[in-house]
């Protein structure tokens, strides 16, 4: 028979407790829940906000066009891991965003005869979007290659880990372009529509591991990660934009795409390097890291190699991005048995994460604010 109960799996070890679980013990169940407020401008070529300069004709007339976008999302995330062995643990993450808002502001160079193109932005580009919803869910393995973690202790004071999960779509997709499903002022739902997700499964493999000591009592790590990442190839809506095409309207710039388009997104690079401190022995410690991102070109396969070549890249824009962040984080435990408050184990995490300028291009510079607290179950 199995039961769940409250877990004191820490008795069995004695080396001082680490909240960088990257492996939990065996039997062991840590669940977590993660309530994360998050803001950002989309950053350009020059890691300016938006996309500046953009020219484009209509009616004879030539407009320079410069865009913006802000994003602001409140997301819960459910994290669910459970040790299989000492070495390997198993991860199920599942999101939902309870608020996910996007403002769009443009400019025109100044002219006497803005009306048309005015008229053209506001129909296809509405100022405010909304959404609410599952995000996609990820689940994958954690295993431990070599070295001790820092919960176990012993005579190597490292630990070595790879790992493998794959992200499934479950996030709302775009919706298919139809002539006919408009709202009241005649604008398609496509263009009011904000999706959650690109409709992509991802893969992800990982390698990653931690290095401490105690100095005059007080643990120090120092973790690292690096994870690559490649994407299924898959069919999606198109998104309808004037912007590629001059003097069409939207049924003709559909036709010109056709009703489906092969879509890959460039594969992924991620690396990461973290500091922690134990300030209070086995209660409190204090984390400062940084971490980059690199993506490669998307790719679009349609009915017109213009429109292809556009989405990829194009003046003053580009799917190629770059991102790096910065994050300082504070974790309270209480999770030794000997030194416990109250009847239930718990991690309480506090952190925050903002962009680094200069460093991050064709991709939304967001700055967060997160509150997790975790709980550890043993079952037998």
């Amino acid at each position: 028979m199995i039961r769940i109960v409250l877990s004191l799996f820490l008795l069995q070890y004695t080396f001082s407790v680490s909240q960088t679980h990257f492996t939990i013990p065996q039997n062991v169940w840590r669940i977590s829940i993660q309530n994360e407020n998050s803001t950002g401008n989309w950053k350009g070529h020059d890691g300016q906000n938006g996309w500046q300069d953009y020219t484009y004709s209509v009616e004879n007339l030539d407009y320079v066009i410069s865009q913006e976008w802000k994003r602001n999302i409140t997301s819960q995330t459910l994290l669910i891991e459970y040790g299989f062995t000492d070495k390997a643990t198993f991860i199920l993450t599942i999101p939902k965003l309870k608020k996910f808002k996007q403002t769009h502001s443009w400019s025109i160079a100044d002219d006497t005869t803005q009306s048309p193109m005015d008229q053209l932005m506001t129909q296809y580009f509405p100022a405010t979007k909304s959404n609410t919803g599952m995000s996609d869910v990820a689940m994958g393995m954690n295993i431990l290659f070599l070295g001790n973690p820092a919960w176990r202790g012993g005579q190597n004071k490292y630990s070595v880990y790879g790992g493998i999960d794959i992200t499934l779509p479950f996030g709302e997709r775009l919706k298919k372009y139809n002539v006919k499903d408009v709202d009241d002022n005649g604008i398609p739902h496509q263009f009011k529509q904000l999706p959650i997700g690109n409709g992509l499964t991802q893969w992800r493999i990982k390698a990653f591991g931690e290095l401490y000591r105690k100095v005059r009592g007080r643990l120090i790590n120092i973790n690292w990660s690096v994870h690559m990442s490649s994407f299924s190839r898959e069919i999606i809506n198109p998104p309808i934009s004037f912007l590629w095409i001059e003097n069409a309207d939207t049924d003709s710039i559909s036709r010109a795409i056709g009703e489906s388009v092969l879509y890959e997104q460039g594969g992924q690079v991620f690396g990461a390097i973290q500091g922690q401190l134990e300030i209070w022995p086995k209660r409190l410690f204090f984390s400062a890291g940084m971490d980059w991102m690199f993506s490669g070109r998307d790719q679009y396969v349609s009915n017109s190699d213009v429109w292809n070549e556009w989405m990829v890249k194009r003046n003053n824009f580009d799917t190629q991005k770059i991102m790096a962040t910065q994050v300082l984080k504070i974790n309270l435990l209480n999770v030794d048995p000997f030194n416990q408050m109250g009847p239930i184990p718990f991690e309480l995490e506090v952190g925050v994460r903002w962009f680094v300028p200069l460093l991050t291009y064709h991709s939304y510079g967001n700055t967060s604010s997160w509150i997790r607290i975790s709980s550890y179950f043993q079952a037998w």
